[in-house]
């Protein structure tokens, strides 16, 4: 996988994405992260494995040796920035992209 385009064009992979939004329980105040790994098995079918619901503004990444995760590769990871306040930032952070760039388990060519 080249890009997050394919994955981000794929309608079950959406539907998935815009659960986890929906189950963070966006708002001003309120809500909890939700995240996950999109997947692809050996037919390059993707999925979504979700994570265990994170608490407030934090979300635990289950570990994902080798970018993989049952058996799947995984192609690309997200969270929920669920406090939609205008206090609040909702794209990445930078201790959220640091967490990306400094994880040795997703440097990979499949990752996007």
């Amino acid at each position: 996988m080249a890009s997050i385009e394919a994955p981000l064009k794929n309608p079950d992979i959406r539907a998935a994405l815009r659960l986890a939004w929906r189950e963070s329980q966006p708002g001003p105040s309120g809500g909890h992260e939700e995240g996950g790994f999109i997947v692809q098995d050996a037919a390059r079918t993707l999925q979504v494995l979700r994570w265990p619901k994170g608490a407030g503004n934090t979300i635990d990444v289950p570990p994902h040796r080798g970018c993989r995760l049952e058996e799947l590769e995984i192609v690309a990871s997200f969270h929920t920035h669920r406090n939609t306040g205008p206090d609040y930032i909702q794209e990445p952070s930078e201790t959220d992209q640091r967490a990306v760039r400094d994880d040795p388990d997703l440097k990979t060519l499949h990752y996007v």
